[in-house]
């Protein structure tokens, strides 16, 4: 299968490339959020903020009974309207060390390499997992279904080829409409509205077909902006983007788990929030700034349950090929039990320079012989 495309199997993703897109009124906690006039990206951003948005319908009807868990769009109850909240788009965290903003390039300010792998596990028959490398757009995307003999498998496949689809006709909005998420960066809104629009085809898929009903995904996504020197995280579930820089391996997501949220004992490890079991979901989107020198790693809950954070982080620091790390990391989850489908993207961040330097070498190194 070409590289670019979705795929169950194995196959390696190459170099890629980002755009537009979302909206929420949220606040930065030192004061007002601010928009660069080139491309809606924020003029004084840090390192990492995370912002959940709301579905984009909920934006203009408030959100039904708050206290329900966080999937939105409610159609039941109507009469049930004396209690509303308006839906919030906040940043929840940041990294400590702000980041000064740089111009939008006419050239990349980064080079961005991708290898997917996946792996059925040893214990599961099928492989629910599914991945997204769309290098053209900077684009990469883990899914892991449920629901089982229900369609798990139909689930994340049917979520990554949704995102591709709207990637690829670049349709996020309507001619006279605005943006979902007119306040967030463009491409950040339109990697939101993409993880809407999944939802809402699986959602429609489960409920048209009766084999089907009860199936979800999560979705962990990451698109990068070379220009820009940016990356959106979209996430919504259990699948996790972990960062190695500087030898450090950060977790940058937060697993939506009933556990998360406080929860113990046998529902500790419910999800709270999935892709495709509500008519609408709520999207953490993460604005961070790549590195050069970073590493970035979209998996399943089948890697980062049966593998031990510091066991990925020597694994990314001994071996520096991708598609070596990949393979090292789905044997290492295998050896661990194997419990569930394993599914690792790996992505490099390089600095331009670096490549004409090497390529400089090379040719004078065949000059010279």
């Amino acid at each position: 299968m070409p590289a670019g495309e979705s795929s169950h199997a194995k196959t390696t993703g190459g170099h890629g490339r980002a755009e537009r897109v979302s909206g929420a009124d949220w606040k930065r906690p030192n004061g007002p959020a601010r928009l660069d006039d080139d491309d809606g990206v924020f003029d004084d951003d840090d390192d990492l903020t995370l912002i959940t948005l709301a579905p984009p319908e909920v934006l203009q009807n408030a959100i039904r009974r708050a206290s329900a868990p966080s999937y939105g769009g409610d159609d039941d109850d109507d009469d049930d309207d004396d209690e509303r909240e308006e839906p919030s788009a906040v940043p929840i965290i940041y990294d400590d060390d702000a980041a000064v903003d740089e111009p939008t390039s006419s050239s990349p300010l980064l080079l961005i390499s991708a290898v997917g792998q996946t792996d059925p596990g040893q214990k599961r028959k099928k492989n629910e997992d599914c991945y997204l490398c769309l290098d053209e757009h900077y684009l990469f995307a883990v899914a892991d279904g449920m629901g089982g003999h229900a369609g798990g498998d139909v689930a994340s496949r049917l979520a990554v080829d949704t995102i591709a689809r709207s990637f690829k006709d670049q349709t996020f909005v309507d001619s006279d409409a605005e943006s979902a998420y007119p306040d967030v960066p463009r491409r950040g809104s339109e990697l939101a509205v993409a993880i809407q629009r999944a939802n809402q085809a699986i959602y429609d898929r489960a409920h048209a077909e009766r084999s089907l009903n009860g199936m979800g995904t999560t979705l962990v996504s990451a698109r990068f902006s070379p220009n820009k020197q940016r990356l959106y995280i979209g996430h919504v579930g259990d699948s996790r983007c972990y960062r190695l820089r500087d030898n450090e391996l950060t977790q940058l997501t937060t697993d939506h788990t009933m556990g998360a949220a406080g929860i113990t004992g046998p529902m500790a490890n419910h999800l709270s929030r999935a892709i495709g079991i509500s008519p609408a979901v709520k999207v953490d989107l993460i604005i961070a700034r790549p590195h050069p020198g970073d590493v970035y790693l979209l998996c399943s809950d089948g890697l980062s349950k049966m593998t031990p954070h510091e066991a990925i982080r020597d694994i990314l620091l001994a071996e520096p090929d991708p598609e070596k790390a990949s393979l090292a990391l789905i044997e290492k989850a295998n050896a661990g039990g194997g419990r569930d489908n394993i599914t690792v993207i790996l992505v490099r961040v390089s600095d331009p320079k670096d490549l004409a330097r090497l390529a400089s070498r090379a040719s004078a190194g065949a000059g010279a012989s």
